[in-house]
């Protein structure tokens, strides 16, 4: 389970850069990692992707993951390499969950799962209400996410 080798590589938009593949995205052979300024990519067959330019979507498969299991995976990969500590995993964490509210209902009911109360932020709460009025998303994801919003507001009004 040894990280990947830093070296350059192509970027979608043609300019080389030097990244660090961190994980195998389901085994497929194309990896997500990490550019010399912590910023996440994914290898796709038309270059590296940055989660800002689609790249969070060959990310998503983690998802079939649980939260716990993907966390241990990845103290795993740190441990094993020589990765800083803070790789801006709550930032690839907290791109992902709210890239899978938007693509489908497959991955929201993913995403869901591993949203945690604290990385709510109004934006987020007022997607998560717009999603539970609609009525393609099923009452479990509905009821999932009226219940950490909850807990959300309640975190915030009694502090």
């Amino acid at each position: 389970m040894q990280v990947e080798k830093t070296g350059m590589k192509k970027t979608k938009g043609r300019k080389y850069i030097e990244w660090t593949p961190v994980f195998d995205i389901k085994n497929s052979g194309y990896f997500a990692g990490l550019d010399n300024g912590g910023n996440w990519f994914t290898d796709t067959a038309e270059g590296l992707k940055s989660l800002d330019e689609g790249g969070g979507i060959g990310i998503l498969p983690i998802l079939e993951m649980t939260r716990a299991d993907f966390d241990s995976y990845m103290s795993e990969k740190i441990n094993s390499s020589d990765l800083k500590i803070d790789l801006k995993l709550s930032e690839l964490v907290t791109k992902i969950i709210r890239l899978s509210f938007e693509i489908s209902t497959y991955w929201a009911e993913l995403g869901i799962e591993w949203l945690d109360e604290s990385e709510i932020d109004s934006d987020l709460e007022t997607k998560l209400n717009y999603l539970i009025k609609n009525k393609k998303y099923s009452q479990n994801f509905r009821h999932i996410a009226f219940t950490k919003i909850k807990r959300y507001e309640r975190k915030n009004t009694s502090t």
